[in-house]
Formats: C-alpha cells, structure tokens, sequence
C-alpha cells in the first residue's frame, strides 16, 4: 500500500500537504547523502587519499547548506544557472564577479584567470577600481597578495586587514590608494579540481567575512568553474586558456 501523499486525489484536494509530503521525503534524502559523503571522508582518509576525503566532506557541507539554509541555496543555484546562459565569455567573467560581489556583500572585486604557462593569474573583469589599481596587479605571480595565496594554495584565502598581514606587505600602498582594507579569495575550479582562476572580493575596512558566507562562496566558485571550463574547452576560445585576450573580452 503506497503512502498517503502518494495518492493523486488526495494530492489535490490537500496540495500543502502534499508538499509538505515532498519536502520531507527530500529532506530525507537530502540527509542521507551527507551521511553517504561524511563516510566516504572518512573511508578515504583512512586509505590515505586526503585530496578526496576533502572533497567527499566539502560535498557533504553543501548538503548541509541545503538542509540548513533551503532559501539561500535556492539564491545560489538561480545565480549559477543563469551564468549558463551567457553566450560570450567576457561577459561570463562580469556576470560571475557580479553574483560574488552580491553573495559576498562587497562592492568592488575582480576575476583572474591563470595562466597555465607561466602559473601567473591576470585580471579578466574588475568592479570598482582604477587604472593604478588594474596596473598594479595586471599580473600577479607572488604569494603575498591573498589571490596569489589562494591559488598557489588551492584554497580560499582571507586578510582580515591587510595592515596587519605581514605577507601582504609589499601591497599595502596600493592597497591604501586603492581604499580597501580587507578582501576574500576564492579559486574558481573545474569539476575535477583544477585551478582556473580566482575570484576576489574586497572590503573598505577590516572585515572578518562569516563562516557561512565563505562556504557559499566556495561552492559558487566551483558552480561558476564549471561554466568556465565549459566554455574554455570550445575550440574558438582555447587561446584564453593560454593567456592571450580572446577578442570577447575587449
């Protein structure tokens, strides 16, 4: 005998019910997957693979985003979806820096894609700074500004205040010019985990970003990583990948 919820006239004669019905059986699935993906963690670190039993428990925090936070998931798949609709790609690094900058709070940052010939990460859409600014971190191939930090890292990376980080020191004019104190940096990565870039977003005080703020824009990163190696693996746009302006960009 099915469940009730599974009868259609019931269906419609209780339609919230019937919801309601369907949430929780989600829900249940939803659980259960984070519980599939933290034992998977746990079976691969025990095997001595850490890069996948990260993996499998960053999965398993995105179940939980989803449980936890159902409204801002929503917000952050309707954004991500809507970057598969961009047909050009430098409209594509603009539309990607757009959703980080509203997801982040933040009201000026930019994108970076890497150079996978010389490592190096240049700038591809930018929002809320000047000529000295883009000039000055044209290319950026040093470990002591956080977007250099998160991609030689792979990780995302946070100065609370850059007048207080000492590997941040040698940008700390700009940084004063430029009227920010504080920025986040997240890699932007494929499905399986390749660098692609770094998106960056940057605060006019010292700011310590919260916990769940930085998972969201993790996961986005990834969400709009996957669109960009899409469109990077498109036989007209492969001179992007190797560091030359595609003349979608200009």
């Amino acid at each position: 005998m099915g469940a009730l919820g599974d009868d259609p006239q019931w269906t419609e004669a209780f339609p919230s019910l019937a919801r309601a019905g369907q949430d929780r059986k989600f829900r249940r699935l939803l659980e259960e997957t984070e519980t599939l993906h933290r034992n998977a963690a746990d079976r691969l670190r025990s095997l001595g693979l850490e890069d996948l039993a990260r993996r499998a428990e960053q999965f398993a925090a995105w179940t939980r985003l989803d449980l936890d936070e159902p409204q801002t998931a929503r917000r952050l798949y309707t954004a991500t979806r809507g970057l598969r609709e961009i047909p050009r790609l430098g409209s594509l690094f603009a539309k990607i820096l757009e959703g980080a900058m509203t997801l982040a709070g933040a009201d000026r940052g930019n994108v970076q894609l890497l150079d996978p010939t010389t490592r190096a990460l240049r700038i591809a859409a930018q929002c809320g700074f000047d000529a000295e600014f883009l000039e000055y971190f044209k290319v950026v191939d040093d470990g002591g500004s956080a977007c250099g930090r998160a991609a030689r890292a792979r990780t995302q990376m946070v100065i609370v205040d850059v007048d207080l980080d000492a590997q941040f020191a040698a940008h700390r004019d700009i940084a004063a010019a430029s009227g920010f104190r504080a920025v986040q940096s997240t890699p932007l990565v494929d499905e399986t985990g390749r660098l692609l870039g770094v998106v960056s977003t940057h605060y006019p005080r010292p700011y310590s970003p919260p916990e769940r703020d930085l998972e969201i824009m993790k996961r986005y990163a990834e969400l709009a990583g996957r669109v960009m190696a899409d469109h990077l693996r498109t036989p007209s746009l492969t001179s992007m990948a190797n560091g030359r302006p595609h003349p979608s960009i200009a």
